[in-house]
């Protein structure tokens, strides 16, 4: 994806644009690449005019509400990698796009959020899944012991 940052006197319209860039991109990839989609390297720089938290933070739920609601319906939205993480200490890497999440608490609460309701779509997929085996191979199961009851076999050998 493009940098593109939103300015203080924008932030409606650029949210929009953000909505339908997004919409755009996940639907080519689901139905003409048909391929996962990673959306990667987005933020808000807080070296921006009039930047504040909020603004990132809608930026955030954006990205993550779209990948989220791709996701939970099988689509091609597979996750969504913000830039930067920083741990304290990393001074020298800040550009401005930096989460520190000691010091970012408000975003890494909209991190957090994300990261467990994605888990919770990946245990529901796990679940079906298993399911699905199962149900393969019981039934796998059905038709050997259906074909060594036709030859009257004891079931054991």
């Amino acid at each position: 994806m493009e940098r593109r940052e939103l300015s203080s006197s924008n932030d409606n319209s650029e949210l929009a644009f953000l909505n339908e860039w997004l919409d755009s991109h996940i639907q080519d990839a689901q139905y003409g690449l048909r391929k996962p989609l990673l959306i990667t390297e987005f933020g808000k720089s807080w070296k921006d005019s009039g930047f504040n938290t909020n603004q990132r933070d809608a930026i955030f739920n954006t990205v993550y509400y779209k990948v989220y609601s791709s996701a939970k319906r099988g689509g091609a939205a597979a996750g969504g990698l913000f830039w930067q993480l920083l741990t304290e200490g990393m001074d020298s890497y800040r550009d401005g796009y930096e989460i520190v999440l000691s010091q970012n608490p408000s975003t890494a609460n909209v991190i957090a959020r994300q990261c467990h309701k994605l888990f919770q779509i990946r245990k529901i997929y796990a679940r079906i899944r298993n399911a699905e085996m199962w149900k393969r191979a019981h039934a796998i199961r059905r038709e050997q012991w259906l074909a060594r009851n036709k030859r009257k076999e004891p079931i054991g050998n």
